[in-house]
């Protein structure tokens, strides 16, 4: 047999093994943090959630940031919000949440968790929104406002031109590489990425001990979630640049709470700059945060 064909064989064989190892993985993690919340069927969707505190009481709907899941900031707020009636919502594609078929966008996400809320009889609810998750409180805003009493906006990401997506968002949907990035690459090597990420995301603040078993961010390492979560990120550029227009009409009561040593989003026009813009919006810092601010600063939230 010649050369090519023993290598071949031999990079084949490497390949299946590692395809295997990789849903191995995958296995392991959803093991690791299985659903711990409840599902609703909205429209043939399932989406993932949890509900704590009183019903009671006036209702606030917490959504995650990119690449995250619901026990993310559940994990840095539930203690400070107990009593509260808090829902916890897995956004569409991420976390234990379906995303529907069709191109996606923050107005069909808007729009989903709307009919979510109409699913769990809530007229309308205060909503938090840590960094892309801001950007979907605020276009709930936009094209839902009465179903919206107020906005709490965490280093959200809000102005168009954020910086161009990272290689492998695109990637993520190339023939041959893409398959192979979101079902081998990204769960045998994410969780290193994923260490690398949280530092970056805290910074100036140490990641809390066991942030990513705690906070299920492994989640993301699941091929329809990373794709779901990778389409998004591709894509973030033109979706705010066509919801930034509409912020100057937004009328609901806002505070943006961020600090100016984010090395993530720069705070100063993604919050400072849109407050000044909404009729109604207050701009908060807070000395010495991060972008995952909400861990150690849930008072501020609250």
């Amino acid at each position: 047999m010649p050369l090519w064909f023993y290598i071949l064989a031999g990079a084949c064989v490497l390949a299946g093994l590692a395809a295997l190892l990789a849903r191995h993985t995958i296995r392991r993690i959803e093991q690791a943090h299985p659903p711990g919340g409840r599902f609703a069927d909205i429209s043939g969707t399932r989406l993932h959630y949890r509900r704590s505190g009183d019903p009671e009481r006036p209702a606030i709907l917490v959504l995650h940031g990119a690449a995250s899941n619901l026990e993310e900031p559940h994990m840095a707020l539930a203690e400070a919000f107990d009593g509260e009636h808090v829902i916890w919502l897995d956004r569409p594609g991420l976390g234990w949440s379906q995303r529907p078929g069709g191109t996606w966008s923050p107005r069909r996400e808007a729009e989903l968790i709307a009919a979510f809320l109409d699913h769990l009889d809530i007229p309308a609810a205060t909503v938090i929104g840590h960094s892309w998750g801001g950007a979907i409180a605020m276009r709930m805003a936009i094209d839902h406002p009465a179903r919206v009493d107020g906005l709490v906006l965490l280093a959200p990401a809000l102005s168009a031109w954020i910086g161009t997506a990272a290689w492998f968002n695109p990637a993520s949907f190339w023939p041959v590489i893409g398959p192979f990035l979101s079902r081998i690459a990204v769960p045998l090597a994410g969780r290193s990425q994923a260490t690398s990420g949280a530092v970056s995301a805290f910074h100036p603040e140490p990641v809390p001990d066991a942030y990513l078993d705690r906070s299920a961010l492994l989640l993301l390492l699941r091929p329809p979630v990373w794709k779901a979560n990778a389409r998004d990120m591709a894509m973030v550029n033109s979706h705010l640049e066509d919801q930034e227009p509409a912020y100057s009409t937004v009328g609901t009561p806002a505070v943006i709470l961020a600090g100016k040593a984010d090395t993530v989003v720069w705070s100063h026009r993604h919050g400072g700059q849109v407050a000044a813009r909404m009729p109604r919006g207050e701009m908060r810092w807070i000395a010495g945060a991060g972008h995952n601010l909400h861990h150690y600063h849930p008072q501020a939230v609250l």
